[in-house]
């Protein structure tokens, strides 16, 4: 369905959950419903926008997915081509799965050390002027999470930079992102003045994305613009924690909003503790200790069985277990230096072995994060830097 800028399709892409629980459906086929408005792009960036924030939920899913069909998997479709085809975009490219997505392939990066990468799709879309103003051009960066071999690279915490520098392994992967999106730029001819780029990305492709908004920031005022800043939108999901910058909380990032479960694990890595958090704003999610949590949470399940067919495995005291790891990991590792040592390995080893696999991974899936985002009241999202 589609009336003037807004259209709501059906967007098909990758579960998890419905991998691992229909022997007949190996890619996890499943789609839900995307609505998009390209109204949203008059607003203000630094303005959250939960409309925006739902739709990008289910774009970092269909982005992730992409990898199935570049490899070959049984029942897989071309995922972001046909979702974005659907709204409205063109110039879709997403070569960057073609050498990324197959075993072999994962094989061949650990050897020669290329895994400091990332898979991307871009898109774009004219958005037509309003009382005689010049048409924008939407360019969207959707980037996946991480894949196969790619999960070494997220170790790497610390570069050449030193402390208080980005990510080391995120912030290599982003700088390939950059360098090819200054390409798609020029070569749909975007003129910077006149162009807005939406981000997005779930877990290592949130990170990624928190990075290349900030340096979109960054660049905004200068030679090497590619958007001013105030027509860069960014909305990354579940993403670990992506630099130890100090003025990561400034106010120049806050068109950057991180959406993060309370209950996954993963944002809270690397420990805050050991100086390091994110670029913008970081939008909670309902937490278990909240009021009113469990209505809350019936509606999120309710969304997550109607979207995937299976029941979310999380229970409330698994949530409640899962929620305290950021302070059990503070605690027992104060430091990045403490868990350089045999003693900070020890506890960091310790404190992930008491996690359960199931219910950690279950609050970290993109079917998570998009059924939460497409039942909860905006209103109960909590909002700090």
């Amino acid at each position: 369905m589609q009336a003037g800028g807004r259209a709501t399709v059906l967007a098909s892409y990758c579960s998890e959950v419905v991998a691992a629980n229909d022997a007949q459906n190996k890619s996890g086929l499943t789609s839900t419903a995307l609505t998009f408005d390209d109204a949203w792009f008059a607003n203000s960036s630094h303005e959250y926008n939960h409309g925006l924030a739902t739709a990008c939920a289910i774009l970092s899913a269909v982005c992730n997915s992409e990898s199935q069909f570049y490899g070959s998997i049984d029942g897989a479709v071309p995922y972001a081509e046909k979702t974005l085809g659907a709204l409205g975009f063109e110039n879709v490219r997403t070569e960057s799965y073609a050498l990324r997505s197959h075993p072999l392939d994962q094989v061949g990066a650990f050897f020669a050390g290329s895994h400091d990468v990332a898979a991307y799709a871009f898109a774009s879309k004219t958005l037509p002027g309003e009382d005689g103003q010049p048409d924008q051009t939407l360019v969207f960066v959707g980037i996946r999470g991480s894949y196969g071999i790619e999960w070494l690279s997220n170790f790497k915490l610390v570069g050449d930079a030193g402390a208080g520098s980005d990510h080391w392994g995120f912030k290599m992967a982003e700088s390939e992102v950059m360098n090819s999106l200054e390409s798609y730029a020029d070569e749909i001819g975007a003129d910077p003045a006149h162009t807005k780029i939406l981000v997005a990305g779930h877990s290592r492709g949130g990170a990624i994305a928190n990075l290349l908004a900030a340096e979109l920031d960054d660049r905004s005022e200068t030679e090497a613009s590619l958007a001013s800043a105030d027509s860069v939108f960014a909305y990354t999901f579940a993403s670990p924690s992506s630099t130890q910058a100090e003025g990561r909380a400034n106010s120049a990032y806050g068109n950057i909003f991180n959406i993060v479960n309370p209950s996954d694990v993963v944002p809270a890595l690397p420990s805050f503790s050991w100086g390091f958090g994110h670029y913008g704003t970081t939008v909670a999610l309902p937490d278990p200790a909240d009021e009113g949590f469990s209505s809350s949470y019936g509606a999120m399940q309710a969304a997550f069985l109607g979207n995937t067919g299976f029941e979310n495995p999380c229970g409330t005291e698994d949530l409640e277990r899962l929620d305290e790891f950021g302070a059990q990991v503070a605690q027992a590792i104060p430091s990045l230096e403490a868990l350089m040592s045999p003693v900070g390995i020890a506890s960091a080893i310790q404190t992930v072995a008491g996690l359960d696999p199931t219910t950690a991974l279950s609050a970290h899936y993109p079917d998570t994060y998009i059924a939460w985002m497409q039942s909860i009241d905006p209103q109960k999202l909590s909002f700090s830097r």
